[in-house]
């Protein structure tokens, strides 16, 4: 608690911290990208996770491809991306500046905000193979609305890859990651799912996305990204692993809620 009382500020503290459980969300979407988070710069972040994105890269380069961020997020990552592929990066996609995240609006504003909110630029697209950088997938309404613009503007193949890993579960501790069943991952993730998506897991998101492939930042990665200890980040919407005992508890029963039916968020 800070307490400002006659002109002075005063730190108390109600109880010691058990233990660290950072929001790695800060550095991959919400935090501005020149902003540090303990000593860990958001921009380094988010382009050592392109790097490794790049080390991972399984399709073959020519002079076709293109590699576009999904603005504004994405860029360092893209960046960083198109460096180590030795592709150029382009500006292909412009983000309209009245249009706020998506990904927290109601539903009966999203669609609508989703078509609205990125311009693309066909000279740049067409005729390429575009690989399309984004931050992360949440809802993937955005993305399927943008891919069909990518599409639309000639682009011969669309890969699509995220400097996160797949979203699978909600946030119980105040970010607006909605429920299960909003949620794109877990339609596609089996009983089982650990956080490493399989090749035939990747195979069906792709093809319900529309886009020629798809690749996620591996969970194990994030620790080596942000360059700090995997333990100390909070990693339950990419593994339904939660840092707390009530966080384990609403997951159990929002899987319960989805099992049955049960429409709406789950809550303490």
């Amino acid at each position: 608690m800070a307490i400002v009382e006659d002109g002075e500020l005063t730190i108390e503290r109600f109880a010691k911290s058990e233990k660290k459980a950072r929001c790695f969300f800060e550095w991959v979407y919400f935090s501005n990208v020149a902003s540090e988070i303990d000593h860990k710069g958001v921009y380094h972040a988010r382009a050592r996770s392109g790097r490794i994105l790049a080390e991972m890269e399984d399709q073959e380069v020519d002079d076709t491809c293109i590699v576009v961020p999904v603005p504004d997020t994405a860029k360092a990552a893209a960046d960083a991306y198109a460096f180590n592929m030795n592709m150029p990066c382009m500006e292909g996609v412009i983000r309209n500046r009245y249009v706020g995240r998506t990904f927290i609006q109601s539903a009966s504003t999203r669609e609508k905000s989703a078509k609205r909110k990125y311009t693309t630029v066909r000279s740049l697209l067409k005729g390429q193979r575009v690989f399309l950088l984004e931050d992360s997938i949440v809802r993937s309404l955005t993305l399927r609305t943008l891919v069909k613009q990518v599409r639309a503007d000639g682009a011969e193949e669309v890969h699509v890859r995220v400097a996160c890993p797949p979203i699978i579960g909600p946030c119980f501790y105040g970010i607006d990651m909605s429920t299960l069943d909003e949620l794109h991952a877990p339609k596609f993730a089996p009983a089982r799912y650990k956080g490493d998506p399989s090749p035939e897991m990747l195979k069906k998101m792709a093809k319900s996305l529309d886009v020629d492939s798809l690749r996620y930042l591996p969970v194990f990665a994030l620790g080596p990204a942000i360059d700090v200890e995997q333990e100390s980040l909070c990693t339950g919407c990419v593994t339904l692993k939660y840092p707390t005992a009530w966080g384990n508890r609403l997951i159990k029963q929002a899987r319960k809620n989805q099992e049955e039916g049960v429409k709406g968020r789950t809550y303490a």
